[in-house]
């Protein structure tokens, strides 16, 4: 791992490089400065790089809610201008993180404060003064790769490894950072698990039938808690001695509701650790159950466990909403996709559930609307399609995992979740390649894909490549492609004919979306030749629709949304996305967002013109990658408290004299009307 850390050019400041994982980040002081090696020790968290600088100012470009501790103790919390408190002479840590790394400073013998100018942090003393930035990677891979058979008690063994990602088995493993990545998992004639990743012995035990389905459904609760999973003929969780019953005809829903369960607990005991923060789901928490946090909190996981079992579901149900769910089928190649999807604890369902198998067929003007526009077809017949409908898992974000074409899901392979898309541009401009293909149709607004307020975004675009340019094109590497053409069973439509991407030995392309009809076989091909994700069709689609898409597509990819976060946007918007669907990762996203999460807000006029003095505000929560479930989300325009990052929908209000200051803010994706629009293109006047 290295990680270095090199004055900036022309500003006054620093740039951070996480070379392994690929992520950097800027902080800009008020003076010159030149960072020389300090030591890591003497830090309140683990950090893997340190450096020293002299400054009176140090400043994040995004809006960050400084943490600052004293002798291992959290003594100031900043979130706002409002109260701004100037702390006594001393030493401090300030958590300072960005979206990108952990960081911690460490202000020497200073009365710092924490100031938030236009919406962005930043810390100041009143002198310049010697800050020691302590970063610590948060790049995560499978530790180590266990190998295991297709017998389910072998299985059973592999599962139980996972619980050793694990970084801590207190409460504080419900943050994202403290919840390292399962073990990867393999086939081989026998099993075979490496020390490195012996499951830890926890206490905790899950015992379910020896079959597939029971083994992958109990997965994400064995991770979680560190759990063993046993053979037994009646499923049950067994801790420090206490069982508890799960349901045999419901165990997705039995799974589901005590991993919700403990997850929440440990939300709001681990305010008895280092960070004593309280968030709405705290104060919820007390006015149903009375609990003694810093009990609870000392106590070993699995007697922790068996307390939580002891306090009743009602005092957590709705407390938190689950952020993603996959569908897998039942089978034992199956078993190599859990430990990516266990990485953003997702749950999951096997065998899948589906709601229906669809015939999608053209829509009456898919050929030819009545304004002329054209399909992105080039066939004049069309044939229905089949594809699968997956049962509405109560979350955002879906995987369907198993065989056939899912709509408004990603459909991942394993290779494909091998392949870090988040961290591919990271340390650089992203590179966004334009194909348009047929004169015919509208290209849109191509400067969406380059709408990032802080990260830079080189747009090429290519018209009418012939399908030896296209061919050069899929073989460069690329982070993202937007094919906007036609495209048929015979390939993608050049003005010389087609190019079929199943004869693409490899591709160079990171994400792509074949924003034509029918595409999902092409795009199949892009995945399975490398690409790590992308978004295609599974029917016609009519160039009206397929630009709206692509718009809105461009301009949440280049604002650090994850693919499904997109789908959800999609179908809040009102735009017709039936037909669309993500194959590969759909957590990944091909940048980070500047803020430390993925949210949406959404604004309707005529809400807005009912309002007084507070206009409502509805704010769609999309967790993913570092920035997980169990990761915290505070507002720094609206009145809403301080919140556990879950999937959540939240109904809130924007105090009107707030408003304009919102606006000002830079790259925030708003939905008003069903039309998007970032924060810096919208003002107060456009709402009345």
């Amino acid at each position: 791992m290295t990680i270095r850390v090199d004055a900036l050019d022309e500003e006054c400041g620093v740039r951070v490089r996480d070379t392994t994982s690929g992520e950097q980040f800027s902080l800009y002081t008020d003076r010159a400065v030149e960072p020389t090696a300090a030591c890591t020790e003497g830090f309140t968290m683990p950090v893997d790089a340190a450096v020293a600088v002299e400054a009176s100012e140090l400043r994040m470009p995004a809006f960050v809610p400084p943490v600052f501790w004293r002798d291992g103790e959290v003594v100031h919390r900043a979130e706002s201008d409002a109260g701004v408190e100037r702390l006594p002479r001393g030493t401090y840590e300030v958590d300072f993180s960005p979206p990108d790394a952990k960081l911690y400073v460490r202000v020497e013998d200073a009365e710092p404060a924490a100031r938030f100018p236009g919406g962005r942090s930043l810390i100041e003393t009143t002198a310049p003064t010697r800050l020691v930035l302590g970063i610590r990677s948060r790049h995560e891979a499978p530790a180590a790769t266990v190998t295991t058979t297709d017998d389910p008690r072998d299985l059973m063994r592999a599962v139980s490894t996972f619980g050793s990602a694990l970084k801590t088995h207190s409460p504080d493993r419900s943050w994202p950072t403290l919840r390292g990545h399962p073990p990867a998992i393999e086939h081989g004639d026998s099993l075979h698990v490496p020390s490195a990743v012996a499951a830890p012995e926890t206490g905790v035990t899950i015992k379910v039938p020896p079959e597939c389905g029971a083994i992958y459904t109990a997965a994400p609760l064995a991770y979680y808690l560190g759990a063993t999973v046993e053979p037994g003929t009646r499923p049950r969780l067994v801790a420090a001695g206490r069982s508890r019953d799960l349901s045999v005809d419901a165990l997705t829903e039995s799974v589901r509701d005590v991993l919700e369960h403990v997850f929440a607990l440990d939300c709001a005991v681990r305010t008895a650790g280092v960070y004593p923060f309280r968030t709405a789901l705290v104060g919820a928490l007390e006015e149903r159950v009375d609990l003694n946090y810093e009990r609870l909190f000392e106590l070993p996981l699995d007697e922790r466990t068996a307390a939580y079992l002891e306090v009743p579901r009602s005092a957590t149900a709705g407390l938190l909403d689950w952020h993603y769910a996959a569908d897998v089928r039942a089978d034992p190649t199956y078993a190599p996709v859990l430990p990516y999807l266990l990485d953003d604890l997702a749950l999951v369902r096997s065998p899948p559930r589906r709601a229906s198998e669809a015939d999608l067929t053209p829509s009456p003007n898919a050929l030819r609307s009545t304004d002329s526009a054209l399909a992105r077809s080039a066939s004049t017949t069309s044939t229905p399609s089949s594809v699968v409908v997956p049962e509405d898992a109560g979350t955002p974000g879906h995987s369907w995992v198993a065989p056939g074409q899912a709509v408004q899901s990603s459909n991942p392979t394993v290779g494909s979740f091998r392949r870090d898309l988040s961290a591919s541009s990271a340390d650089r401009a992203l590179d966004v390649h334009v194909v348009f293909n047929d004169a015919r149709l509208q290209l849109g607004d191509v400067s969406l894909f380059d709408s990032h307020p802080y990260r830079e975004t080189n747009v090429r675009v290519s018209k009418g490549l012939s399908t030896t340019e296209l061919r050069d094109a899929l073989y460069e590497d690329v982070d993202y492609l937007h094919f906007v053409g036609h495209v048929t069973d015979s390939g993608m439509m050049c003005p010389n004919g087609p190019l079929d991407t199943r004869t693409l030995a490899r591709t160079g392309v990171s994400a792509f979306f074949l924003n034509g009809c029918r595409s999902y076989e092409q795009g199949r091909a892009l995945l399975t030749a490398g690409a790590a994700a992308g978004f295609v069709t599974v029917d016609d689609v009519a160039d009206d629709a397929a630009r709206s898409v692509g718009e809105m597509t461009a301009t949440l990819l280049s604002a650090g949304f994850p693919l499904y976060g997109i789908l959800d946007a999609l179908e809040l918007a009102g735009t017709p996305a039936d037909r669309y669907t993500i194959l590969g990762d759909g957590r990944s996203g091909v940048r980070r967002s500047h803020s430390n999460v993925s949210v949406l807000h959404v604004l309707d006029t005529d809400a807005v013109a009912a309002a007084s003095g507070a206009w409502p505000v509805t704010i769609c929560h999309y967790p993913h990658g570092r920035s997980g479930i169990g990761g915290m989300t505070a507002y720094s325009h609206t009145d809403t408290p301080t919140h556990v990052h879950d999937g959540s929908v939240r109904e809130t209000t924007l105090p009107e004299s707030e408003l304009a200051a919102f606006f000002d803010d830079s790259g925030i994706p708003v939905l008003v009307d069903g039309d998007l629009h970032l924060t810096d293109g919208l003002s107060v006047e456009q709402l009345r």
